[in-house]
Parts: C-alpha cells; sequence; structure tokens
C-alpha cells in the first residue's frame, strides 16, 4: 500500500489547462501545456512565469540537455530540441520505439531516460545516437519520470502515486500517494516536483532517503 505523503509547496499556474512536463534547470522549473503548446519557466520562489515558448504540439514530459529543452511532441511523440532563450527548434528526432507511448524523458549523466507509459518500461539511451544502454521493467504506467541520486522516480497519474525504483538494485522501493494527478515530475536537488493534472499546480514533496531537508 502506499504511503500518504503531504505537499510542501503549491504552486498555481494560471492560464494552464493541460500540464504535463516538467524539468528544473537554473533555479527555475520549466513545464510545460499542451492546449497553449507553450513551453514556460518559472520561478518557484515568487510562483511567476518569466517566459514563454512556443512548441507546438507539446505532449506529456520535457528535459534538460546541454543546456537546452528536450520535449516530446506530436501524435508520434518525437523529441523536439528547443532553444531556452528564444525557442528556435534545434532538431528533431524520432521516437526510439515507434508507436509506443513515451510519456516520461530525463537526461542526466548517465545517459536519457525514456518511459513508456503501455510498455511500463523505462529505457536508458545513449543521447548520441539513442542507441540502448539498458532497460528498467516497473510495475506501474509511466507519466513522468526524474532521476535522483541511485532512484528513478516516476510518476502514475491514475493511481496518483510516485514511484521510487532502485537503479542499482533493480527493484521497485517505495511508491507515495500523492495529492491530484502527477503528470511531469522532476528533482530539484531537495525536493521532488510534479505537475497536478486536475488541480493545475505544480507541487512539491520531500520523500525520506531522497530528499534532503
Amino acid at each position: 500500500m502506499p504511503f500518504a505523503v503531504g505537499t510542501v509547496r503549491d504552486i498555481p499556474v494560471r492560464g494552464a489547462l493541460k500540464l504535463c512536463g516538467l524539468t528544473w534547470s537554473a533555479e527555475c522549473l520549466w513545464f510545460s501545456e499542451a492546449v497553449s503548446s507553450q513551453i514556460a519557466s518559472l520561478d518557484p520562489i515568487s510562483g511567476k512565469v518569466v517566459r514563454r515558448l512556443d512548441c507546438p504540439g507539446v505532449r506529456t514530459d520535457l528535459t534538460t540537455i546541454g543546456g537546452r529543452l528536450l520535449q516530446v511532441a506530436g501524435d508520434d511523440r518525437v523529441l523536439r530540441l528547443v532553444d531556452p532563450e528564444d525557442g528556435e527548434l534545434l532538431g528533431e528526432f524520432g521516437n526510439p520505439r515507434p508507436g509506443n507511448v513515451l510519456c516520461g524523458l530525463e537526461a542526466t549523466r548517465h545517459g536519457l531516460w525514456l518511459g513508456y507509459e503501455d510498455l511500463r518500461q523505462v529505457d536508458l539511451r545513449d543521447p548520441d545516437g539513442f542507441g540502448l544502454i539498458d532497460t528498467f521493467p516497473v510495475r506501474q504506467p509511466i507519466a513522468g519520470l526524474t532521476v535522483s541520486d541511485s532512484y528513478l522516480v516516476y510518476a502514475d497519474h491514475h493511481a496518483a502515486t510516485i514511484n521510487l525504483y532502485d537503479v542499482a538494485a533493480r527493484r521497485e522501493v517505495a511508491a507515495y500517494s500523492v495529492a491530484g494527478n502527477p503528470t511531469g515530475i522532476t528533482w530539484d536537488g531537495r525536493r521532488i516536483w510534479y505537475c497536478d493534472f486536475t488541480t493545475l499546480q505544480l507541487r512539491a514533496i520531500e520523500v525520506p532517503g531522497i530528499t534532503k531537508g
């Protein structure tokens, strides 16, 4: 049974109708919104949006890689590389598993992590050419993911849980029941943030063993 955990920060996103992706970069939260087809940067202290970028066909998660934004987009769930300064499209790459539902995305020093809702698995790929490095099966459908130290953290939208997977042990170790229904998810080095699809907020939680007080 999941452990219940309360939020420690809630930021309403004005004008949002469908929050999907979330990532942390340069002390800001970047989130994507599917109805407006925009990616936006938000100051987590003031709660104000400081920049908006157009990105047609925004779908599900996003991440940062090499100082740029990488967003899942379109019906084919391609990967779009976007300049965070002016929104210029710098490149577009096919879904490494065409036809499968790519929902989670995170870039780390280990590679590019891609989570598939329908397959219930996370691929770790080389960002240069997208060669497969490893695959991790998970128990629940993936709505968004992030990676913290040795943990893979993913959201299950329908079950309203955030789940921890120990990468070294290759097993799930905990599930946390959260407020609302999470989609995109990220880690700021202290707290886990998620998009609450139901109440249109960015929410933060603290989890023992993975977040620091």
